[in-house]
């Protein structure tokens, strides 16, 4: 899986873990359901990886990235999208 994380998605993150007083040391991103059926990436806070998830480290942030996302995004981009600083993960443009 190669994963990019934008600089603002990174601030976004890093802001998070520090809101999070030390409960979290990570983000998970970790796959469900979207409202439409079809899938979705959850972002959310973490403390440990689970057994069967990559552990990446970029800009700073530490991810925590479950299998299914690594296999429904061989190529990701972990961005925000305005105007509410939203993270999302998005096809980085070779497996779409």
């Amino acid at each position: 899986m190669a994963i990019e994380v934008t600089p603002e998605a990174a601030d976004v993150l890093r802001r998070s873990l520090e809101g999070s007083r030390g409960a979290a040391t990570a983000i998970r991103l970790r796959a469900g359901r979207g409202l439409g059926g079809g899938r979705d990436v959850q972002v959310e806070l973490a403390d440990e990886p689970r057994p069967d998830e990559a552990v990446v480290e970029l800009e700073g942030v530490t991810l925590f990235v479950d299998p299914e996302v690594a296999r429904a995004y061989p190529s990701a981009v972990v961005a925000v999208e305005a105007p509410h600083d939203v993270v999302v993960v998005r096809s980085g443009g070779r497996d779409s």
